[in-house]
């Protein structure tokens, strides 16, 4: 498989240095790649669409066994290849996260929106989740506190 939907690609969605670096094997099943489609195609695809430039997917699928690797939270809808972390760097064309998450927020159908850490003008990266039913539409904001990751309302 070459390609979860039209705009991300099989290594993109899977991909992961630490997995390498570990050896750990973090292939999704089948189940899975087609909620990893549902996603791409409700929330990337959109997104590449409307501001017509690239949007790199840092994170998207993540094995069981990865997620604990890298002390991802044990609900992590990464693990069911229902969530996707999006990171423009510091823009692109002047578009910057916090556009994508602006545009999901007011657009796009989702489980989760995640302004995680950076400042009050702009996250270091998005997170988003989205299942084929019971979506909650929660937005929160990551940040750290005391060290720990502390998640709150969105304001």
């Amino acid at each position: 498989m070459e390609k979860i939907s039209t705009f991300v690609s099989y290594k993109e969605a899977t991909s992961s240095a630490t997995a390498a670096r570990l050896g750990i094997d973090n292939t999704p099943g089948t189940e899975t790649l087609k909620r990893m489609a549902y996603v791409a195609d409700r929330v990337h695809t959109p997104l590449r669409e409307h501001f017509n430039i690239p949007i790199p997917v840092t994170s998207f699928y993540r094995s069981s066994k990865l997620n604990s690797a890298i002390g991802g939270a044990r609900s992590s809808q990464h693990v069911k290849g229902e969530a996707m972390d999006l990171d423009l760097g510091s823009g692109v064309n002047g578009t910057r996260n916090r556009d994508l998450f602006d545009y999901i927020r007011k657009y796009l159908a989702f489980d989760q929106l995640i302004w995680e850490f950076g400042t009050d003008e702009d996250p270091d990266w998005v997170h988003v989740s989205l299942a084929k039913e019971g979506n909650r539409r929660e937005i929160l904001k990551a940040t750290k506190v005391a060290g720990k990751t502390v998640y709150a309302p969105f304001k």
